[in-house]
């Protein structure tokens, strides 16, 4: 087995890192990228804390997908399928929308909360550089494994209202992919956003 340095793709940089990550990052030029047959640039961005936690600081990587969404047919008993056109930019069943998928490793029920959360009302936050001294979770999901995620959060928003879903047809496709660090708080209660 050959064991390589991982260097910058931008500035040839050496980077190290003390946890296995699907992304590297490099403290030096700000750039992300992840190897996988070859060398890919991610586009990123990093939320700023809102106030100094007196938790543990840490960041939490999410993949934003940009997706066109289409409903073809419906079928609900004893409701209506409100959430996924209230939510959608656009009409009669179509349009466009953020699909927010966790990519550390956290507990499903975490992950399906702030999916859920984060896809039904978007993280609001300012924009920084860098990660500071502030550690990020590692990146566990890859970018096609948080697309295939994208229908589980559509099915799991549908499926938790009043009615019951008997039949619901659509096409999802995902338009472009970005990471996202969100600022999170680590304390007895859990981890809760702080931007």
């Amino acid at each position: 087995m050959k064991v390589v340095q991982v260097r910058c793709p931008s500035c040839n940089s050496p980077i190290y890192s003390k946890q296995r990550d699907r992304l590297f990052y490099c403290d030096k030029c700000n750039v992300i990228h992840v190897r996988d047959g070859g060398v890919d640039k991610i586009d990123f961005e990093i939320g700023e804390f809102k106030s100094e936690p007196r938790e543990e600081r840490v960041y939490v990587p999410f993949w934003r997908l940009y997706c066109s969404f289409v409903i073809r047919s419906k079928r609900v008993e004893g409701g209506h399928v409100f959430r996924l056109v209230s939510w959608m930019r656009g009409e009669d069943g179509s349009g466009t929308l953020f699909i927010y998928i966790p990519a550390a490793d956290l507990d499903t029920a975490m992950f399906k909360r702030l999916a859920v959360e984060f896809t039904l009302s978007s993280p609001k936050y300012n924009t920084r550089l860098n990660f500071g001294s502030t550690p990020r979770m590692p990146t566990v999901i890859s970018r096609d494994e948080a697309k295939e995620l994208a229908d589980f959060v559509v099915v799991t928003m549908e499926a938790e209202k009043p009615g019951v879903l008997q039949r619901l047809d659509y096409s999802l496709i995902v338009n472009s992919t970005k990471m996202i660090y969100l600022p999170f708080g680590i304390g007895p209660g859990g981890m809760v956003p702080a931007f």
